[in-house]
């Protein structure tokens, strides 16, 4: 999604075999992901030889729990927060209101910002800014302050 944001600025249509070459994921992967995102109505795949895909509504518009909700499904931190009856526990489980909350939370989070928010330079710097308490937001902080050098968690940055 934020490649074909970025590419509105250039191009209209953008291939599933570019936006693989930036970001490193498969065209199959791609392939997978563009599926729930068209049924969502948040892009527009056009066949053929010119063809590809854009989005169907300018950045600015298109809410990160959108993207979320179409790909994942409802946003909670556990299945029994949306669907209570998966856990036989539900009605009496203590952790349940505390897993139903930072859902909430999660949801407020991603409808407070934009794809737009994610492709514009002075956006990020803003969103950085506003939340510079957060210990994990800087990745270059973080590699910076391990002690052992080693790179955790991200497979392609383990690879270089």
């Amino acid at each position: 999604m934020i490649e074909l944001a970025r590419a509105l600025k250039r191009q209209k249509l953008v291939r599933l075999g570019k936006i693989a070459k930036v970001t490193g994921l498969s065209i199959n992967y791609l392939t997978q992901l563009a599926i729930p995102l068209k049924s969502a109505g948040l892009v527009v795949g056009v066949s053929g030889r010119n063809g590809g895909f854009h989005l169907t509504r300018p950045p600015e518009e298109i809410r990160l729990s959108e993207i979320v909700v179409a790909l994942d499904g409802p946003v909670s931190v556990t299945d029994c927060v949306v669907s209570p009856d998966v856990c036989l526990n539900s009605a009496f489980c203590e952790a349940r209101m505390i897993w139903s909350i930072l859902s909430g939370t999660m949801l407020e989070v991603l409808e407070s910002y934009t794809l737009a928010d994610l492709i514009d330079r002075d956006r990020i710097n803003r969103i950085r800014e506003k939340h510079a308490d957060l210990p994990y937001l800087d990745p270059d902080r973080l590699l910076n302050e391990k002690e052992d050098g080693e790179i955790h968690g991200c497979p392609k940055a383990a690879g270089k």
